[in-house]
């Protein structure tokens, strides 16, 4: 797995922009996926629960949005080998189980880019956190109470979210290029996630579990149909 680097939106004079975005364009062509995905990208809406779920709860988490369905780009990916040593310094709980860890990278369209820290973007990264926090936490309820382990890392600091925290950070991006082979770039000492189909229109976060692959199908889709009752 890549080290951990400062992953950021960073402003950009106009040229530099432009010259930024062209390279976007270059690196956004679609890859074959690694033999390790499980649940190829899907995109679909989930509803939102209407209270927070009791694990958010605990956390003291202080989440206000008006959003009752999130829409986002989901796929599954059994833990690649590259990976799994810096894994166990993320969630001390999986040490010695990583070989069975599923991953579930996901991603949000967003109206603004990324690249930029104006006010509109701000606000729409907090409200994309809000929502995913929701859905991870509701994911991460239905497959406890099935018996498994599983966890969310906040996107906001790569640590664990409901589970014990080691001394490693998640890096989404980084994750997502060695699970989907989504190209970053890097900006200085920033790296920015760019999407095969959405550019830096996109707000990563990622979900973590020891279900089988059979469990997380059976609560995401179970989740889905939540979505049209």
């Amino acid at each position: 797995m890549p080290s951990t680097t400062t992953v950021c939106a960073v402003a950009l004079e106009p040229q530099s922009t432009e010259q930024s975005l062209k390279r976007v364009r270059c690196d956004t062509k679609t890859r074959a996926l690694p033999r390790t995905t499980l649940v190829e990208p899907t995109v679909a809406k989930f509803p939102l629960p209407g209270k927070l779920p009791r694990v958010l709860t605990n956390l003291g988490v202080g989440i206000e949005t008006v959003d009752s369905k999130v829409a986002l780009q989901y796929s599954v990916h059994a833990c690649p080998r590259r990976m799994r040593r810096e894994i166990g310094l993320v969630f001390p709980d999986v040490v010695g189980k990583e070989s069975e860890l599923l991953i579930l990278p996901t991603f949000q369209r967003t109206e603004s880019s990324m690249l930029s820290y104006q006010a509109e973007t701000q606000a729409e990264k907090d409200a994309k956190l809000h929502m995913f926090y929701r859905w991870g936490a509701e994911l991460v309820s239905r497959l406890c109470e099935k018996g498994y382990w599983a966890d969310i890392t906040d996107p906001m600091s790569g640590l664990a979210l409901f589970t014990n925290c080691g001394p490693s950070l998640y890096p989404d991006v980084e994750g997502a290029e060695v699970l989907l082979r989504y190209a970053p770039f890097n900006l200085g000492n920033c790296f920015v996630l760019s999407h095969p189909h959405w550019g830096t229109h996109v707000y990563p976060a990622t979900a973590f579990t020891l279900a089988p692959i059979e469990a997380v199908r059976q609560v995401l889709s179970s989740m889905q149909q939540d979505c049209h009752q």
